[in-house]
């Protein structure tokens, strides 16, 4: 069970990538010492219970596991995390389906304490620091924790999407097919996004069709 104490304390600060000012959303973030769990939200920012010399671990899929110590001073102000990513991760353009599929089996697994109630938290073993691996008991049956589960769920079921999206319409492609470059083809990808239903349905060639009539579209002058 967590440890709870008259004067509550909490950890909060943001995760960054490594050697950027990136900030990483839903990044596991784990009380090791009281089987306490939260999520970065959608702008990086995380906020955790703790107190002095709790193990606090930071997981998210791609990048190394990173463990800290709690001590006394960096409660009492904003602490930001940096989490490097996997030398492989950099090396691979991951725009293949088998690499896709590999990334949503790791998220599922990163995040089997929100889907399946009472299972086992995957550590790597390669994580800095002196975390120990336990067993955690994350939810409580409480229809509070019920709906935080389900919360949870919806919202990294939309980013599964977004995932999704970003693999199908991706930008080395988009490029490929339009030559746009730097804001050109931010500026494109935004506008012409599609949807995570036409993605799952449309074939390979669908979608070469749909960008460079896209593009058509884009460069159009206007009468």
């Amino acid at each position: 069970m967590g440890i709870t104490g008259n004067a509550q304390q909490f950890l909060t600060g943001k995760v960054y990538v490594k050697g950027s000012s990136d900030t990483l959303i839903s990044v596991s973030i784990h009380n090791i010492t009281t089987q306490r769990y939260d999520l970065s939200d959608e702008d990086g920012s995380y906020r955790i219970q703790a107190a002095p010399g709790d193990h606090i671990a930071f997981s998210s899929v791609g990048h190394k596991t990173d463990t800290l110590t709690v001590t006394a001073s960096i409660l009492t102000a904003f602490y930001p995390v940096y989490l490097e990513i996997k030398p492989q991760t950099l090396a691979t353009a991951r725009v293949e389906y088998n690499n896709y599929q590999l990334d949503s089996m790791d998220r599922r697994l990163e995040y089997a304490w929100v889907y399946d109630h009472g299972s086992e938290r995957r550590f790597e073993h390669d994580r800095n620091g002196d975390g120990v691996g336990v067993q955690m008991n994350i939810f409580r049956n409480t229809s509070t924790e019920a709906k935080q589960r389900e919360r949870l769920q919806k919202r990294l079921q939309r980013e599964e999407q977004d995932y999704y999206v970003d693999f199908r319409y991706n930008k080395d492609y988009v490029a490929k097919i339009t030559h746009l470059q730097g804001d050109s083809l931010k500026t494109f990808m935004k506008k012409y996004r599609p949807s995570y239903d036409y993605c799952r349905k449309a074939a390979m060639v669908d979608i070469l069709v749909y960008i460079n009539d896209c593009y058509k579209q884009y460069v159009k002058p206007v009468e």
